[in-house]
């Protein structure tokens, strides 16, 4: 019986080992897709939004100032 328990708790422990890696990887990859879908969220948002402003400091890092509206630099 104490051999079976000593087997198991091997067997476990390996388990654990092999899966532990990727258990990391899977939280990674999780994150990274999370950040995505909320910065791909965000873009659309400011991108069908009409932001009024007045000078540049009033839009969001990456957009100006043209005409009281808040339009991307890059356009």
């Amino acid at each position: 019986m104490k051999i079976r328990r000593g087997i198991w708790s091997v067997c476990l422990a390996m388990l654990v080992g092999f899966s532990f890696p990727l258990l990391v990887w899977v939280a990674i990859i999780a994150a990274f897709y999370q950040i995505f879908s909320e910065w791909r969220a965000t873009r659309t948002w400011l991108m069908s939004t009409n932001l009024a402003c007045n000078i540049n400091a009033d839009c969001p890092p990456g957009y100006q100032c043209i005409g009281g509206r808040c339009v991307p630099e890059h356009s």
